[in-house]
């Protein structure tokens, strides 16, 4: 408790965001949404934990999810401008099977992945270098985090 006093005398700035939920909402947004676009590895619980201990379990979910969808969809929209085409020109006609599969299944496909849990860097690239539309990138990417998110919010704000 020491520490905390500490740091909100030394640093208001601690002490205003601790005081507004709204200051502290958008903070853990911008966070989640940074967090996500650069593809930092197992950054997404720990975060939604420790929203849903300050801010309570439904705010604490809610700007987390909206965070990493704004940082989900950044990081795809940055990597298929500048990533697929160079890896196009280079495999091109071996992706033809591969986008195959994704036309037909690949909502599906990218659902299960991120129910799973599996890397978030890795299952964006291969989403921006296929024919997946950008909306169902994004309904995929709600859907499949939502537990996830949901389950360390709630379990953080029980704390």
């Amino acid at each position: 408790m020491e520490l905390i006093n500490l740091l909100t005398e030394q640093l208001p700035v601690i002490a205003a965001l601790l005081g507004s939920d709204v200051l502290l909402g958008l903070a853990f947004m911008t966070l989640t949404a940074a967090v996500m676009a650069s593809g930092t590895p197992g950054a997404l619980l720990p975060i939604s934990f420790s929203s849903g201990a300050l801010l309570g379990g439904w705010l604490g979910l809610a700007v987390v999810i909206v965070g990493a969808l704004i940082g989900s969809q950044a990081l795809f929209v940055v990597m298929r401008r500048w990533l697929a085409e160079r890896l196009r020109r280079r495999w091109g006609d071996r992706l033809g099977r591969f986008d195959r599969n994704i036309e037909q299944r690949g909502f599906y496909y990218l659902l299960g992945l991120r129910v799973v849990g599996a890397p978030h860097l890795l299952v964006t690239a291969s989403c921006a270098v296929s024919a997946i539309p950008a909306r169902s990138f994004v309904v995929a990417t709600l859907l499949g985090l939502l537990p996830t998110v949901t389950l360390a919010a709630m379990a953080g704000s029980a704390v």
